[in-house]
């Protein structure tokens, strides 16, 4: 009851949050880089898809609903990697827990390389949205409500790149859904990311901006999960699929679509084997600027050992892995 209540409560504080943020902010691109960075090893290793996988203890950042759908009463999770932007380190850590009512989870990443640092809070409120009937499982609704610091020695613009500090924080809203068994074997997700948010910044020595961040980097994804089953059901391949949308509140600019993609082998309930795909820009200043996709591949593996699991993942110049443990 107490989950349910607090769950209430914040939905009703961020809508009124969204409601006053109305200016519009200069340097709110930089929060792409985060984004981009480390969330969740088991959606990195399937190419940035799983906004309908719930398995895995860093997933709520990927889909905000999907921690309500935790098997356990909770679990807490830590990494560590590397990749192109944050090159000296990532270090997520995640903690959820959960009863009949929905869940309640709390995220921190810490981000940082030659290019800059970032702080990056989450706290997580999820439950039930809707109760099905029949054979569609219910529908859960997630929301994230972001805190985000980062000082960077460079400021980059749509063309440039300048060699000034900058400090930036940042208030970001996600909201997600999701919905299993909407046909059968096949799971759905909807998710909106930095549907709203709050930026203020300050170049050293000039400057100070605020406002509310742009439309332009807003995205909407639509996700689903496609399940076959082998052996009785101890050989299972999941078939996750992300569309990415970008730009579809910014009628200035052209939309674009991104493509996420895998294949996950489970073998029993110990062992796991991912390969993943994304026609995606690799540079995530392309997603304002270029837009230049390329073919980015990635794979990864998992171990589970009750109560522990451990997920790895790769990809070019970019690594992490992540322990589970689940109460």
């Amino acid at each position: 009851m107490i989950i349910k209540k607090m769950y209430r409560q914040i939905s009703t504080a961020i809508c009124l949050f969204a409601l006053l943020c109305t200016v519009s902010a200069d340097h709110d691109q930089l929060n792409l880089f985060s984004r981009a960075s480390l969330q969740s090893t088991v959606s990195q290793s399937l190419g940035g898809a799983g906004t309908a996988m719930p398995k895995g203890g860093m997933q709520g950042l990927v889909n905000p609903a999907l921690t309500a759908s935790c098997k356990s009463s909770g679990s807490i999770a830590a990494g560590y990697g590397r990749d192109d932007v944050f090159d000296k380190t990532a270090l997520p850590f995640g903690a959820v827990i959960t009863d009949n009512n929905g869940a309640m989870g709390f995220y921190y990443r810490f981000l940082d390389g030659n290019t800059g640092r970032v702080n990056d809070a989450a706290i997580n409120f999820s439950g039930t949205l809707f109760q099905s009937s029949g054979t569609q499982g219910d529908v859960d609704l997630g929301i994230n409500a972001r805190y985000e610091h980062s000082v960077w020695p460079y400021i980059y613009d749509d063309e440039n790149l300048n060699n000034t500090k900058l400090r930036s924080s940042s208030l970001l809203l996600d909201v997600g859904f999701y919905q299993p068994q909407v046909m059968e074997n096949l799971d759905f997700a909807l998710v909106f990311r930095n549907l709203t948010g709050y930026s203020w910044s300050e170049v050293e020595g000039d400057e100070k901006t605020k406002g509310r961040i742009s439309s332009r980097h807003r995205t909407v994804v639509v996700g689903c999960v496609y399940t076959l089953g082998f052996m009785g059901g101890n050989l299972l391949f999941l078939l996750p699929v992300d569309i990415e949308m970008n730009n579809l509140f910014k009628k200035s600019l052209p939309n674009r679509y991104t493509l996420r993609t895998g294949v996950e082998g489970r073998l029993g309930s110990s062992y796991t084997v991912r390969f993943g795909y994304a026609h995606a820009p690799e540079d995530p200043m392309e997603l304002i600027t270029d837009f230049s996709p390329k073919n980015l591949f990635f794979g990864g593996v998992g171990v589970f050992v009750n109560p522990l699991q451990i997920d790895f993942f790769t990809g070019k110049n970019e690594w992490g892995i992540t322990a589970t443990w689940f109460y």
